[in-house]
């Protein structure tokens, strides 16, 4: 048994240092302004060390740096994904969105939805999970100070403080979920292809209704055999082919 230990810790060592030596590798090319390297050793480590925001963040930088800009902001967006708050992640975002051709205007929404769209992505599921745990946990307690309190003027307070932390709870669960299937579903993707026409049905010969560029980012709403229908930031929507696009 011990033998077989040595062995798996040899193995788990050696993943750990070719790695490590993988991410040196890729971090001095970057260094050297070898950025096409440095893309493939990033996504090399993607491959080999699983996924991660700072790999994404990186590989994103070296893409930006090679100029190629749709998947720079694919990269940027998989970052985003695994750590919303990141600011340095989404000021390079803006970058590399700005020298796309594109320049859809979104749709005004209410002050309600526009606070909700921001705030909810500001952490990560986990993050909301945690805030759930503590704050279910404060309810729990000031339940027990309201059954223990000797005045009516505290148990007031207590109950008070309760409910809002019990109400406050049901919405980080909310948003939990919310960014959980944000990671799962992945209904979001970024143009790969320099000029894609959008169509009225799920097919070449269908209605040519625009044309959008490399870099775009859609929302994926329905699928049909070789055929995303996306929609566009302004409301417009058709159906694209599935390899004119990669999925966030």
């Amino acid at each position: 048994m011990k033998k077989i230990y040595s062995i798996l810790f040899f193995f788990c060592l050696t993943a750990v240092v070719w790695g490590q030596e993988l991410l040196n590798q890729a971090n001095q090319s970057y260094s050297r302004e070898d950025y096409k390297k440095a893309a493939e050793l990033y996504e090399k480590a993607l491959q080999d060390e699983g996924i991660s925001s700072d790999l994404y963040y990186n590989l994103g930088n070296a893409y930006y740096k090679d100029k190629q800009y749709a998947k720079a902001i694919l990269n940027y967006e998989r970052a985003l994904l695994l750590h919303p708050g990141d600011n340095d992640i989404k000021y390079n975002l803006t970058m590399a969105q700005k020298a796309t051709v594109d320049n859809i205007k979104v749709l005004p929404e209410l002050f309600l939805v526009r606070w909700y769209n921001a705030f909810v992505p500001a952490f990560t599921a986990d993050q909301w999970g945690n805030l759930t745990v503590i704050l279910f946990i404060g309810f729990l307690i000031m339940a027990a100070l309201f059954f223990h309190a000797t005045s009516i003027s505290l148990k007031k307070s207590w109950f008070t403080l309760g409910i809002i932390m019990l109400l406050v709870s049901v919405m980080t669960i909310f948003f939990a979920l919310k960014q959980y299937h944000r990671m799962t579903d992945r209904d979001s993707g970024i143009i790969m292809t320099p000029s894609v026409v959008v169509r009225g049905a799920p097919d070449n010969s269908g209605t040519e209704l625009f044309v959008i560029h490399e870099g775009l980012k859609v929302q994926v709403i329905g699928t049909l055999g070789d055929w995303y229908n996306v929609r566009l930031a302004d409301g417009n929507e058709g159906w694209i082919a599935k390899t004119d696009l990669e999925k966030i």
